[in-house]
């Protein structure tokens, strides 16, 4: 039991030094041009707006449904029974 509890508070010591040592080392190379991050931003834009599309979709979607249910379905001809 003791053991299991040093492993999961060494793994998230871990985890959570990784970031940190990645950011200190990120900003000693503060060098970078702005159109690196104009470029983000417009992946990021894109990104954005096919979300939304995917979601708008989906939640049209569930709406159609909902809508569709709420009627019962009645066939227009009558079931064929087999003889």
């Amino acid at each position: 039991m003791r053991t299991r509890i040093l492993i999961i508070l060494l793994s998230l010591a871990l985890i959570s030094i990784s970031p940190v040592n990645a950011q200190d080392g990120n900003l000693e190379n503060e060098s970078e041009s702005d159109e690196f991050n104009f470029a983000g931003y417009v992946i990021l834009a894109v990104a954005g707006f096919g979300w939304m599309f995917f979601l708008g979709l989906l939640g049209f979607g569930i709406y159609l449904i909902i809508r569709k249910s709420r009627v019962l379905y009645e066939p227009k001809r009558p079931p064929i029974r087999c003889k």
